[in-house]
């Protein structure tokens, strides 16, 4: 994952954090993670975020993937998922799938 992309999932999730939960040790972590995208920090939100309940991770799951989707419809970062990355072979495919609405 490149460290554009990570930077900014930790962010979505940080926010995610905030509203669901809200800010406390579990949020500072992430938002720490954020910053550096160091490994020792990354780590260390991840712990914090395994301590929350199994209700608050869903809760929490749920409002990132919302923000990420409002983010990415809205032009603020790639999909990672979008052709960038995909095999040039297959662009006639690609094409004749989303033509028919399929991708």
């Amino acid at each position: 994952m490149s460290p554009v992309l990570e930077k900014k999932c930790l962010e979505i999730l940080g926010e995610a954090v905030n509203r669901t939960v809200g800010t406390g040790f579990v949020h500072a972590a992430i938002a720490k993670a954020a910053a550096s995208l160091s490994s020792g920090d990354r780590e260390k939100a991840d712990k914090a975020f395994k301590l929350l309940s199994g209700k608050e991770t869903r809760k929490v799951r749920s409002r990132a993937l919302e923000d990420a989707e409002l983010h990415r419809d809205h032009g603020e970062f790639p999909d990672p998922l979008a052709e960038g990355e995909a095999n040039p072979a297959f662009a006639d495919i690609r094409h004749a799938a989303r033509k028919l609405g399929n991708a």
